[in-house]
């Protein structure tokens, strides 16, 4: 048996049966490119390096770049949704390990997708506004040290999704949002910020970036950590 093969087919039957739902998607990431592209544009860099809000948007809304909108990541609290799917899977039988990689194909796709709507509109948002840009190389730095974090993110949202209940995810995520408002709010309050730096950073090294390759190694290293822990522990958890 073909597991990416079938992990493939697995993706293209939820991505058909949830296509309406992209719609949320697209209406989402443009929404909130948008916000942070107002937020940034309208500041000049000197104002923003103190603005804890710039980095608490970019740290909260980059792993979402890796969901789509479906209707069972919106009925997960209701309905328990994941669980749901997992149970079904075990009984046609799909092997665990097709499941947890038709999740990275999703998150693959998920990311390509609603990062060229994020990171293309942030760019657009705060060419407009400011009636400059950064240079094609610098800005590419800049989205992929961003994607590398998603990346490690997105683990531990896989992570929760296949192992918790639906509510458990829930709070989970909610303590996930409150640590990343603390590390916002501290990093600003000792005089930095991960935007402006993040950017700087790019603008220097371009596709060199030190900090733009330590990322992306990091955040798949994670991820593909967080996943090999999720499969050990889903064979042992309880669906009942």
């Amino acid at each position: 048996m073909d597991s990416w093969k079938d992990a493939w087919f697995i993706f293209k039957k939820d991505f058909r049966n949830d296509r309406l739902f992209l719609i949320w998607n697209v209406i989402f990431m443009l929404y909130v490119a948008l916000m942070l592209g107002s937020l940034v544009g309208a500041r000049e860099e000197t104002d923003y390096i103190m603005n804890p809000m710039s980095d608490f948007l970019m740290l909260m809304m980059v792993p979402f770049t890796g969901f789509f909108f479906t209707r069972r990541s919106f009925n997960y609290i209701k309905e328990d949704s994941y669980t749901q799917m997992l149970r079904y899977y075990r009984v046609l039988p799909i092997p665990l390990k097709t499941v947890i990689r038709s999740r990275l194909i999703q998150l693959g796709a998920a990311m390509l997708l609603n990062g060229i709507l994020f990171y293309g509109s942030l760019y657009l948002v705060t060419y407009l506004m400011n009636g400059s840009g950064m240079g094609l190389g610098p800005y590419l730095g800049f989205c992929f040290t961003w994607m590398g974090y998603g990346l490690l993110i997105n683990g531990l949202f896989i992570y929760f999704e296949l192992l918790m209940k639906g509510k458990v995810y829930l709070w989970l995520t909610f303590l996930i949002m409150l640590v990343l408002g603390v590390v916002a709010f501290v990093t600003n309050w000792q005089g930095g910020n991960l935007f402006s730096f993040t950017l700087d950073n790019s603008r220097r090294y371009v596709l060199l970036s030190p900090l733009m390759w330590g990322s992306l190694i990091g955040g798949g290293l994670g991820l593909a950590l967080l996943c090999s822990v999720t499969l050990r522990r889903l064979t042992k958890r309880d669906l009942a």
